[in-house]
């Protein structure tokens, strides 16, 4: 070994070391696996044959995971098998732990080989995270070689189905690779129920813990709960435990708390730590946040509040040099334009990077978290059935903490017959058995065709993606009576707008017709109380394997209100004024350095009582200068003074975090 190459071998044997005297101490350390791994395609399946499991050829290029092919050179359009190749080592300390390798997300068909044993298959679920106990097989102190073959062929047993979805097929490690290392007892998942009293915001909380381990039927765990963004300490407590049925619970009293709220997104942590001899053998620490959803008759309430809630929709994957192995930069830049945008609700077609969730939690966005069965099949195969399943269960398993996830969806745009409907209300059954807390819907685009017989309404929200005057329709002004003929069906029922977007090229027009039609549709969700909510498609011009725009990673549906690198088109801005909760309804000048400011809360769409919100201005020295303004409800007006202004100066008024919620005169 050449010597500048022993030392770097060194240099990593005692980062691992220094990694697994982190973990004595805590209980459990994780390895992160992302960065240089070796990749070949193979459209001729020549691996299987010449044992690429054991190692890859020379010819293998070095890329950096999180990883798709489909933004390389020459594979833009390609849908096969691939292989990836990484070599690890773990410490001889560790001979005695549990190893767990962890991906987050292979899309859609991954093999593992481990020092050129085939030790798990993860197939037909190509974005939710999946997991391989490498205990026995790790060579602790030596070389490890981890094989993945990947492939994300388009095929009839998985979900998406075949070429029948509307977003792109990239194939790869998209996501994050780590080895978790453990002691025993391990846990598999700490699921963590807040059950509030809205009327003096006590809650007490019940808590689910899974082990790895089917054989251990008694535990001692130390929880504790914290305030996460002052670390206070909410409630320590040492637990003996004991399995009922699959899991171990207990109920905690939190006492009084502090709500979670898209405008207030309050979280706390658990921290569980399991003992073995008195030291830690697993630790895991998760946030959560304590919030109310329900339903009642035609209304949405949140934290018992009735509430009528503005969105927006984002394709992730549409970064042209990224594409589905998005780096966390690109999940920020999303979250804060939804909060640059006044969004208080979206949905994804499909799971995303938890780091994603993260960003909603922490910036308050609810959301409607989906399984990927878009349009096709009309009638899910037993086979597939069993697929829905394994999603919704790998889904629920990691995200269930989640205080941004209000709703599972289950399908989008299914276009079947009356006898369809079994299949819809079996899978609301077995979401209903994984979590009780959340709604369970059914996303649809005919509602008004079918009425009281589409399927959403098997779900507890109905649903529309409502498309009239572009997909259905002849015309725009067509709209109220297509909202009649979903009146006839929904009863004292709320309804949720899903989608709504103007496709280029499909639809030509560009950004002006955009602007023409949001505008006239959102006026119109507005008027009708029982529209508790609309999700506007979407933020972003998308990458999509059935784009008729441009050709290779950049095929698109011009879609968005920003293009595939975020940049932002007037419909943007047209979109934020839309959805701001708050009116200026007059702005008088009293003198050269005094404005008096007319506001009101709407009550239409959205509709949410406004608390802590925030104005600001310059004054003569450019210094910002801000106050607090009254709490408004729906409807209710207020009027503030604002002097020392710079008089060529205007004035922003804020949400509790500082986004910006409208502004005076309007800023671009």
């Amino acid at each position: 070994m050449l010597p500048h190459m022993k030392n770097r071998f060194c240099c990593s044997l005692l980062l691992l070391f220094c990694l697994y005297s982190t973990y004595a101490q805590q209980g459990r350390n994780t390895i992160s696996l992302n960065g240089s791994w070796r990749f070949i395609s193979d459209s001729t399946h020549t691996g299987q044959s010449a044992n690429w499991a054991a190692g890859l050829p020379a010819k293998a290029v070095t890329v950096q995971v999180p990883h798709t092919w489909n933004v390389m050179k020459g594979l833009e359009n390609y849908s096969g098998l691939a292989w990836y190749e990484k070599t690890f080592m773990v410490p001889a300390q560790n001979r005695n732990q549990q190893l767990r390798l962890k991906f987050d997300a292979v899309y859609h068909d991954a093999v593992i080989y481990l020092n050129g044993v085939q030790l798990a298959t993860h197939t037909n679920s190509g974005y939710t995270t999946f997991y391989v106990d490498v205990t026995k097989q790790v060579k602790p102190g030596s070389p490890n070689k981890l094989v993945v073959s990947v492939s994300n062929a388009f095929s009839e047993t998985n979900l998406p189905y075949k070429k029948k979805f509307d977003w792109c097929n990239d194939g790869g490690i998209i996501r994050d690779v780590s080895l978790q290392v453990t002691g025993k007892p391990s846990i598999r998942y700490v699921h963590l129920t807040p059950v509030i009293n809205c009327a003096d915001s006590t809650a007490k909380a019940h808590v689910q813990l899974k082990l790895w381990e089917d054989d251990i039927s008694t535990v001692k765990a130390v929880v504790r709960i914290n305030e996460k963004r002052s670390n206070k300490t909410v409630l320590t407590q040492t637990l003996s435990l004991t399995k009922s049925g699959d899991d171990f619970n207990t109920t905690l009293d939190l006492g009084k708390v502090h709500l979670w709220h898209f405008n207030d997104p309050f979280l706390y942590t658990i921290q569980v730590t399991l003992q073995q001899n008195n030291q830690p053998a697993d630790q895991v620490t998760h946030n959560f946040g304590c919030r109310s959803i329900e339903l009642r008759g035609s209304q949405l309430f949140l934290n018992n509040e009735a509430v009528r809630l503005p969105g927006l929709e984002y394709m992730p994957s549409s970064h042209p040099a990224y594409g589905s192995a998005e780096p966390r930069w690109v999940m920020d830049s999303v979250a804060r334009m939804f909060k640059d945008l006044n969004v208080t609700i979206s949905r994804f077609h499909w799971q995303v990077d938890e780091y994603m969730l993260d960003q909603l939690d922490e910036k308050g966005v609810l959301l409607q978290a989906e399984i990927p069965w878009w349009q096709q099949p009309e009638h899910l195969t037993p086979q597939l059935e069993a697929v829905a399943r394994q999603q919704f269960t790998e889904m629920i398993e990691r995200d269930y903490n989640h205080p941004c996830i209000f709703a599972w969806g289950i399908s989008n745009e299914v276009h079947g017959d009356s006898l369809a409907t079994e299949q819809y209300k079996r899978l609301k059954g077995f979401v209903k058995s994984l979590d009780t807390t959340r709604l369970a819907n059914v996303v649809s685009n005919i509602t008004f065709r079918l009425k009281q017989y589409d399927a959403s309404f098997i779900g507890d929200l109905p649903t529309w993606n409502e498309y009239i005057g572009t997909w259905f329709g002849k015309s725009t002004q067509e709209t109220p009576a297509y909202f009649a003929d979903v009146e006839s069906g929904i009863g004292d029922r709320a309804l949720l707008i899903t989608e709504n977007g103007l496709c280029e090229p499909r639809f030509a027009g560009g950004d002006l017709r955009r602007i023409e039609d949001m505008t006239y549709h959102y006026h119109e969700w507005a008027k009708r109380k029982y529209i508790v909510g609309c999700i506007y498609f979407c933020l972003n011009d998308y990458r999509t394997q059935m784009g008729e725009d441009g050709a290779d990673n950049y095929k698109a549906r011009i879609h968005g209100i920003t293009d595939m690198y975020f940049k932002k088109k007037s419909s943007y801005y047209v979109f934020k004024q839309l959805a701001s909760p708050i009116l200026i309804t007059n702005v008088k000048k009293l003198n050269d350095t005094t404005v008096q400011v007319m506001l009101q809360n709407k009550n239409d769409l959205p509709s949410y009582t406004v608390t802590d919100f925030i104005i600001t201005w310059p004054d003569a020295q450019n210094k910002i200068v801000q106050q607090k303004l009254p709490t408004l409800k729906p409807g209710e007006t207020a009027t503030v003074t604002l002097a020392g202004m710079n008089a060529r100066a205007g004035f922003d008024i804020c949400t509790p975090a500082g986004y910006r919620v409208i502004s005076y005169p309007f800023v671009y």
